[in-house]
């Protein structure tokens, strides 16, 4: 398994955070590089709901569904996708710290075969393409 993590501090409450972070149709919010967001799955958001996001990547536009695979109000969600053979998974773990909240961002990828070579450096391209996140998440809930 490779990946990366980073830590944030927001000023706001774990509820706040957690409201925008576990929904990804509100991503177009606060990312440039995310085009389109919709819910596939009727119902609330739990294990289970599936997601379709548009990004441009490299220039290009690219659709991934997205799944929630772990969902604990205002203390985790978990998002995973899979697109040519390689699963990637977003972790999120918030805690209250100080009058706002901690939040961990873990990225795990996985691979079989050949295509574990390959993780060390998609590992790298999404770090480059995804290590703002937790920073525009924060300029984002802190603004308003």
């Amino acid at each position: 398994m490779k990946g990366f993590e980073f830590n944030e501090h927001i000023e706001r409450s774990p509820q706040d955070v957690f409201e925008v972070l576990s929904n990804p149709t509100r991503a177009t919010e606060f990312l440039d590089n995310i085009t389109a967001s919709s819910k596939l799955t009727d119902g609330p958001i739990a294990v289970g709901t599936k997601f379709r996001e548009t990004r441009v990547v490299n220039g290009k536009e690219a659709s991934a569904d997205l799944l929630v695979s772990a969902y604990e109000p205002n203390t985790q969600v978990s998002i995973s996708t899979e697109a040519e053979g390689i699963k990637v998974e977003y972790h999120y773990h918030l805690s209250p710290d100080g009058g706002g909240t901690r939040l961990k961002w873990t990225c795990e990828l996985e691979a079989s075969g050949l295509r574990r070579m390959m993780l060390p450096m998609v590992a790298g391209i999404m770090k480059k393409e995804d290590g703002d996140h937790l920073r525009r998440l924060k300029a984002y809930l802190e603004s308003g």
